[in-house]
């Protein structure tokens, strides 16, 4: 029996999340079909609109995404109160920006204003839009419903196109994050549709190819589609703590290291320092009965939003250069053409190949024991290498 979705995603705390949905019957609908020979590989590109249309609309930030043949996979971090902290305003204008008013399938922008204030105008309907546009469950709907009927008509056809239950895996660690990130990216590698990085379409690893500024290659990683607080990417705040490629940042010389993160993330400094900030950088915890979250009265408004929410996790503590230059040669060593395998390379692949199990959730020992004791459930999880 499949594991409810309730127990599956966190309803207080931000996390990180490992998402994949197929195709029916696993056929290839979206690349070359091998019973009648149509290829459908351009609706790859409509989820890709789609996903970048939505996101920054939902409580969610997208740090990976992939689309495959039969299936596709995403890797987001959601935070299911996010909402709280959005003004009557802002709710309205994300529900505007992801439902925008159309005429003959052409959004019409002239429209978009009078649409806003309908919403704003009704409380029931902003509430409805806050719970939606806060749930993870319903981006996923409102990310696979569109392909589908478009997917559907184009083949003169009704039914599902999408299984109806998407799999989702909390990544409960840094190192649990960046592993599934680079199993996204390295999909098409391992499907052998792409024999290098550079060669990938239709992936977050394409994205993150075309940004070449030393500044963002010196900045850690941020998410390729950002949805949560209102966050735009060049807003997105500064990284909490400095990780050991050397660069300028705030008129200062800093040193990164690549082996340093492939070694294991962060120092256990700044492990110590982030825990002391807060449960939610190693796991999960239920909230105590006195918490604001746990207290059975009113919802707090957006001005008392700060106070009921647990901290923010902090942003992977990898460079984007690192981490491109991570995955280049986790491909190469997955394709053979390198046998070489420095700083502790070999340990991200072993941590990918965890991720293949689908488990509820990824992690190390003590935070997968966490997790799965905040839930009753039984220890059942093969833990990430350290």
């Amino acid at each position: 029996m499949a594991t409810p979705r309730h127990l599956l995603v966190d309803p207080v705390n931000e996390c990180d999340y490992h998402l994949v949905s197929r195709c029916v019957r696993r056929a290839f609908l979206c690349g070359v079909d091998d019973y009648d020979g149509r290829d459908y590989s351009h609706r790859r590109a409509w989820l890709v609109e789609r996903l970048r249309r939505i996101a920054p609309c939902f409580a969610v930030d997208v740090y990976a995404y992939t689309v495959l043949s039969n299936h596709f996979h995403l890797v987001l971090r959601h935070d299911p109160l996010a909402g709280r902290g959005w003004s009557d305003e802002e709710v309205a204008r994300r529900w505007v920006e992801a439902f925008p008013p159309t005429e003959r399938g052409k959004v019409v922008e002239a429209l978009k204003p009078e649409r806003r204030e309908l919403i704003l105008d009704n409380a029931d309907r902003v509430a409805r839009a806050r719970v939606t546009l806060g749930s993870m469950s319903h981006f996923m709907k409102h990310l696979k419903q569109p392909i589908a009927r478009r997917a559907n008509l184009e083949d003169d056809r009704t039914g599902h196109f999408f299984e109806q239950r998407f799999y989702s895996g909390a990544l409960l660690t840094e190192e649990a994050l960046i592993a599934a990130m680079a199993y996204v990216d390295l999909n098409p590698v391992r499907a052998e549709l792409a024999g290098r990085i550079e060669d990938i379409r239709d992936t977050s690893i394409r994205e993150r190819l075309q940004v070449n500024s030393a500044e963002a290659l010196a900045d850690y990683l941020r998410p390729v589609v950002a949805g949560l607080d209102g966050w735009s990417a060049a807003e997105d705040p500064p990284p909490r703590a400095v990780v050991p490629i050397e660069a300028r940042v705030d008129g200062e010389t800093v040193t990164f290291d690549l082996d340093a993160v492939a070694s294991g993330g962060p120092s256990e400094g700044d492990r110590e320092e982030a825990e002391q900030e807060g449960p939610c950088h190693a796991g999960t915890e239920t909230p105590d009965a006195e918490s604001p979250v746990a207290s059975s009265g009113p919802e707090p408004g957006p001005e008392e939003a700060d106070t009921a929410r647990p901290c923010r996790r902090p942003r992977p503590h990898l460079t984007l250069a690192e981490y491109v230059d991570l995955v280049r040669a986790m491909a190469e060593a997955d394709t053979g053409r390198s046998a070489d395998r420095p700083g502790g390379l070999s340990r991200w692949l072993a941590r990918t190949t965890v991720l293949r199990k689908r488990q509820r959730a990824f992690g190390d020992g003590p935070a997968l024991r966490r997790w799965l004791a905040d839930r009753a459930m039984q220890f059942r999880e093969t833990p990430l290498p350290a």
